[in-house]
């Protein structure tokens, strides 16, 4: 499953207006919940600061994946939300995550969000699509800015 296949430019947020790693999360879970409405604010929001206590999400590069099983999901969920400063989510190479991929899978579906944090991890290795990714301000060109990439893989 590649990161392409759950995430829409609806759901790609460039203008994170949040400083802090808890105030940006909750934007990012807002606004996913308010594009489904089927989805549970408070339970995302217990599930995604729960995993963020157990260990940091965020890898080097820029980027944090924020994720969780969500209880009662049929279906992956993913956004991309851009925080052009910055913010402090505890990153391993120290540096502030200005790109934060939150991933929302049903409880039972292990392999596909294995899979997805694996191609994710793999994908935003790559330097080039950062920046480009960062500099955007249009949600739809960032989301084939990923698709063209991750064709560039195959």
């Amino acid at each position: 499953m590649k990161l392409s296949d759950i995430l829409t430019p609806g759901l790609i947020f460039n203008n994170i207006k949040s400083d802090q790693k808890s105030l940006c999360l909750n934007e990012i879970i807002k606004n996913i919940c308010s594009f489904d409405k089927s989805l549970n604010y408070e339970l995302t929001q217990k599930l995604i600061f729960e995993r963020e206590q157990l260990c940091s999400t965020a890898l080097d590069n820029y980027i944090a994946i924020p994720h969780a099983k969500i209880p009662g999901l049929t279906k992956s969920y993913c956004t991309l939300a851009i925080c052009k400063n910055g913010i402090n989510f505890g990153s391993v190479d120290g540096q502030k995550t200005k790109i934060i991929i939150m991933l929302l899978h049903p409880e039972s579906d292990t392999k596909n969000h294995l899979l997805v944090l694996k191609n994710i991890a793999n994908l935003f290795s790559i330097k080039e699509l950062i920046s480009k990714v960062i500099d955007s301000n249009d949600s739809f060109d960032i989301f084939n800015i990923i698709k063209n990439y991750e064709n560039k893989q195959i």
